[in-house]
């Protein structure tokens, strides 16, 4: 039996994943205050694309399905299957089996536009959900461990979410992420839920102007947590960090800093940033104004490179 508990307004309400993303900015939500910050994300892709994103870098083609989860993850714990005794939120869940224990799911964050509709559809699933497997034995800031649920043939509650545009994907770790991106780009394609055109603010931005059309210009997210789209034109190095440029002038186009950790981590895949010229970066996290709109990047699974389909 799964139950969701509700980190009650006077305890202040969260409603993200991450602490990161969650002190970004307040949100007034059915009169409590909750954390939140705003992403983004809109257009169709032109032919069939893939992504490659950080955990994925050194193995392109990870089946997902076949991973010992289990291992890869520090334990699991069965859930038998459930019935929702209390479901209040979706961001603090509940198992009978650990009845004070809270759960959240891991690698998305909800947006206060969707929770409603998140809780809509959490409902209408919940009693396919039956597996848990837990990452860890450290609570996050809010008190709760992150896991995934899974229904009887291995899918992941989280994915169902981001099929629907209800969550956006907000990478945690080193954990392979190619099936949750998967799911959500579908979202996009199909411009569901949070990332319908009609969307206000957008949760979608243009990194370089060749890829405007519909999507709005990074700028625009300057001050948000937001998924940016663009093509890489130059690689500046530096000793102790790299900045990933997305327009002729620097100064005021959107750019990406990477520090040398975090380069260092990219290149003990096997990739090679300078591969990624010309080709289209997708990159997620809050925007600053540094003379155009940047990003520094805080985690390589945040950072996805389109590849054909097929292409080594």
């Amino acid at each position: 039996m799964l139950a969701c508990q509700s980190i009650s307004c006077s305890n202040q309400s969260y409603s993200q994943k991450s602490g990161n993303f969650a002190a970004n900015f307040a949100v007034r939500v059915a009169g409590c205050l909750f954390a939140a910050s705003l992403i983004a994300v809109t257009s169709t892709p032109a032919h069939a694309q893939e992504w490659i994103c950080g955990p994925d870098f050194g193995s392109a083609k990870i089946d997902v399905a076949n991973i010992d989860w289990a291992g890869a993850r520090g334990g699991d714990l069965p859930v038998m299957p459930v019935r929702m005794a209390r479901f209040d939120a979706v961001d603090a869940l509940m198992t009978a089996a650990q009845a004070d224990v809270l759960w959240r799911l891991a690698d998305i964050a909800f947006v206060p536009e969707f929770e409603n509709a998140a809780l809509v559809a959490m409902k209408g699933t919940a009693n396919t959900i039956t597996g848990l497997v837990a990452y860890g034995q450290n609570p996050d800031f809010a008190g709760r461990h992150v896991a995934d649920m899974q229904d009887n043939a291995g899918g992941l509650w989280q994915e169902k979410l981001l099929e629907q545009g209800f969550v956006i994907l907000l990478p945690e770790g080193d954990r392979p992420i190619d099936t949750l991106i998967k799911a959500e780009q579908s979202a996009m394609t199909q411009q569901a839920g949070l990332w319908a055109t009609s969307q206000n603010p957008a949760y979608h931005y243009a990194g370089s102007s060749g890829l405007a059309g519909d999507l709005p210009d990074a700028a625009q997210a300057i001050g948000r947590f937001a998924v940016i789209d663009g093509i890489l034109e130059r690689i500046e190095d530096r000793e102790w960090r790299s900045y990933l440029n997305f327009g002729a002038n620097w100064r005021d186009d959107f750019t990406v800093m990477i520090d040398r950790d975090r380069r260092d981590a990219i290149a003990a895949t096997g990739q090679h940033m300078e591969d990624w010229i010309g080709r289209k970066i997708r990159v997620r996290g809050l925007i600053e104004d540094r003379g155009g709109p940047y990003l520094e990047l805080a985690n390589p699974a945040s950072l996805c490179v389109e590849q054909s389909v097929g292409q080594p």
